[in-house]
């Protein structure tokens, strides 16, 4: 079945729906937790997680619960507008749900975006560079 995207589904992304919301909040909060501690170590403009400690009087540890279940309420939105949505073709919802995925493996143990000593540089080396045996 061939993918293609209509007037509709573009209105329907633009006018920012639950699903993309959430992916958009999750990467940022994913994102700045990963990165934190790399960040306050090159004097980087305020986090997510240094603003929660400073307004909240928070640990470090609290900052990183709170945005944690801030995740996990993302990963709920995510799933209720997949499991219900009929606006849309179910492979837009599929590239959100993809993206997500794989930003949260970016995140997961870090900043594997920006930091080239966690897992994700050896899962691209295993992709990409070493060759499969069979």
């Amino acid at each position: 079945m061939e993918e293609f995207i209509t007037k509709h589904t573009f209105e329907w992304v633009i006018n920012e729906p639950l699903i993309v919301r959430a992916s958009s909040a999750m990467h940022r909060l994913m994102d700045d937790m990963g990165g934190h501690e790399a960040e306050q170590q090159r004097e980087h403009v305020a986090s997510i997680v240094e603003c929660y400690i400073k307004e909240y009087g928070a640990s470090k540890q609290e900052a990183y619960d709170e945005i944690r279940k801030e995740i996990t309420i993302g990963w709920k939105d995510i799933n209720e507008e997949f499991l219900r949505s009929t606006k849309v073709p179910m492979f837009v919802l599929e590239r959100v749900l993809y993206q997500e995925q794989l930003v949260d493996f970016f995140f997961k143990e870090g900043d594997g975006y920006t930091n080239s000593k966690t897992k994700f540089k050896d899962m691209i080396s295993f992709l990409f560079v070493k060759s499969i045996s069979t």
